[in-house]
């Protein structure tokens, strides 16, 4: 019998859209920042279906070191350490910042590429996606070389759809598993510049399907950038 997850709520920040026309970033923006050609929607679509996770090199290397640059200026908040107890529980060692400026680069970066998964998204029918595609958490995280990672959960059952996890910078180990003791485990390619998407909530009429999931064998300080859709 598998064990029951831990609904693992990451602290948000909940972005408000100023308007429409401010999301509407033209190609060129998904040019310059994006290798968008490596996104092939079938293959990523199967994979979340088969494997419920995948990850794409997406990021521009110049855009990637600017997001880098900029997450390496925040002051972060250090996460509990452990969440849970007995055996549903988590361990992490990982700090979090959710403070976005309105000319973040982070904030640019989701802008768009919601727009590139929509636009791609576009040509799939029947549509897999439950609602609407809105990102409106974000998250920036930090791994410190030596850390722990996080043990192996699933995300909060509030997020639906798609999970993206974009690496900005640093080194570790990313893997999908059965349960919580990490059976089965998969590596997934995170290694910087990469996306990494997972099944949530909603996609493909599952009512769950969220993988388990962890972090491990940080080598050097690991920066993450992750979006999100919560149910509102």
């Amino acid at each position: 019998m598998a064990i029951e997850a831990v609904e693992f709520n990451w602290q948000r920040a909940e972005i408000m859209e100023d308007s429409t026309t401010d999301r509407k970033l033209d190609e060129s923006a998904i040019e310059d920042l994006f290798v968008s050609e490596t996104l092939d929607i079938d293959k990523v679509l199967k994979e979340l279906h088969s494997v419920g996770a995948t990850s794409v090199r997406i990021l521009d290397d110049k855009f990637r070191l600017a997001l880098l640059e900029e997450a390496e200026g925040y002051a972060y908040k250090q996460e509990q350490e452990v969440v849970g107890s007995a055996q549903r529980k988590v361990r992490q060692q990982v700090s979090s910042f959710t403070d976005f400026p309105k000319d973040s680069r982070c904030v640019l970066l989701r802008d768009v590429f919601e727009n590139l998964l929509k636009e791609r998204l576009s040509e799939v029918k029947p549509c897999p996606l439950q609602a609407p595609l809105c990102f409106n958490s974000m998250v920036l995280q930090r791994y410190e070389k030596g850390s722990i990672g996080i043990t192996p959960h699933k995300d909060g059952k509030s997020f639906i759809d798609l999970v993206c996890i974009f690496n900005i910078g640093g080194k570790g180990s990313f893997y999908v598993c059965s349960d919580r003791s990490g059976s089965n485990a998969k590596e997934i390619d995170a290694s910087a510049g990469r996306v990494t998407i997972m099944r949530a909530p909603g996609l493909f009429g599952f009512e769950d399907g969220r993988p388990f999931h962890y972090a491990s064998d940080i080598e050097d300080s690991r920066y993450t950038i992750g979006l999100r859709q919560k149910v509102t």
